[in-house]
């Protein structure tokens, strides 16, 4: 029975017998299946930079487009730390078709979320005192632009999109303010690369650390995707480094594929006192598709830098993508993205331990069958886990809008 035992274990993929920092217990609704007799209804959880889902002292939000009206607009729910579920939602954006909202949490329990509707951008807050209220709405830009993503730490506040100058896209910055009125007040936006683009630069997120604003896109102007970024100089807005390449250029040469390998949607997390790290899904290996990889920034070691596999290597030949990263001040690090080893979408997580990489863990609520993905996390300032995701029982199904809290029982080595 002893040998029995042990073979069997021997089976089990590593990653389901590591334990987790957090305990999960299950998963709750936040936006179910709305019924329609003319179509499908999709919720979509596809900001820049992944930041979906936010938590304030009091409780935790989700912002997230759907197509119940047909039209897709924007959306935010509510739960309370007191509520067991999420009772309170509003429409966001307005009539025009709008999407990838990114979300952030202020102080006082008051979030702000912008979107691109109607090809602008759009901001406002929403405040939560017994119910939701919603401040008025801003428009950040005079463009036609896409990918907006939220930045805030410690009072800061930016927001970062991709916005047409003349044929392509180029990823442009602004600090917004809050007013004692709870509008928002957009400043002077910039571009972050000066010089004029000459193909895409698209999907940018950023975090602040050190008073300064780190910003990482994807751009396509080697004539495939890789991951640049760029800091913030001391001295001021609109002020920022040269532009660098942060994912790293495969050692072979000889690999079958045109101009360069792919790369996809960078996330960014800010860890411990002036930690950040980048995550993407990367297709360097040709034979396996897209793997996540990342790479670590620090102002003090004066960039980002080699390029490191987060994912295990029981991934093997299946699908990761759509990653997304959690840090806390005490140094914790966490990254989720959706992975298809099991045959079907689930929710992966790793977590730097004693200065590596965990080995993955399948999210228990959101690792059974049926397909689960597009994962959005943040870490409290508990260093809880707060995750939301998109279910569906199969490809192409209508879809479910889910949310589940991990209770932090043992932190990370640091």
């Amino acid at each position: 029975m002893q040998i029995l035992t042990i073979v069997l274990l021997w089976l089990v993929p590593a990653s389901i017998l590591h334990a987790a920092p957090w305990q999960f217990e299950h998963a709750v609704n936040v936006a179910g299946v709305e019924s329609s007799t003319t179509h499908k209804i999709f919720h979509h959880l596809d900001s820049s930079g992944r930041r979906n889902i936010a938590a304030s002292t009091l409780g935790v939000a989700v912002a997230w487009e759907d197509d119940r009206d047909v039209t897709p607009r924007i959306y935010l729910a509510f739960k309370p730390n007191t509520e067991d579920s999420f009772k309170y939602a509003v429409q966001i954006s307005g009539e025009g078709e709008a999407y990838e909202p990114s979300l952030v949490a202020l102080a006082n329990n008051r979030f702000v979320v912008a979107w691109e509707e109607n090809s602008q951008i759009f901001s406002r807050m929403v405040e939560f005192k017994g119910e939701l209220r919603l401040g008025p709405t801003s428009q950040l830009n005079k463009g036609t632009a896409a990918h907006v993503s939220l930045v805030q730490h410690m009072g800061h506040l930016f927001a970062l999109w991709s916005e047409r100058t003349g044929r392509y896209g180029q990823i442009r910055s602004q600090r917004l303010s809050v007013n004692t009125n709870g509008t928002l007040e957009p400043g002077i936006n910039c571009p972050i690369d000066k010089v004029p683009p000459t193909d895409e630069q698209l999907y940018p997120t950023g975090v602040i650390t050190d008073n300064r604003l780190v910003v990482a896109w994807e751009d396509r102007r080697p004539k495939h995707t890789i991951i640049m970024a760029a800091t913030e100089l001391q001295g001021g807005h609109c002020r920022y480094s040269e532009p660098i390449r942060i994912s790293e250029k495969p050692e072979s040469r000889n690999l079958p594929y045109g101009t360069g390998h792919g790369v996809s949607r960078v996330a960014l997390g800010r860890f411990g006192s002036d930690g950040v790290f980048a995550a993407w899904a990367d297709k360097r290996d040709f034979r396996d598709g897209y793997d996540i990889w990342g790479a670590n920034f620090s102002l003090s070691q004066g960039g980002f830098g080699t390029n490191e596999k987060v994912q295990d290597d029981f991934g093997g030949l299946s699908k990761q993508r759509h990653a997304t990263v959690g840090g806390h001040a005490k140094g914790m690090l966490v990254v989720a993205w959706d992975d298809e080893r099991e045959g079907n979408a689930d929710i992966m997580l790793s977590w730097r331990e004693n200065g590596e990489w965990s080995e993955d863990w399948p999210l228990p609520v959101a690792s059974d069958a049926g397909q689960q993905s597009n994962p959005s996390i943040a870490l409290d300032s508990e260093g809880n886990l707060h995750i939301a995701w998109v279910e569906r029982n199969a490809i192409g199904a209508t879809t479910r809008l889910k949310y589940a809290f991990g209770k932090l029982h043992t932190d990370p080595g640091l």
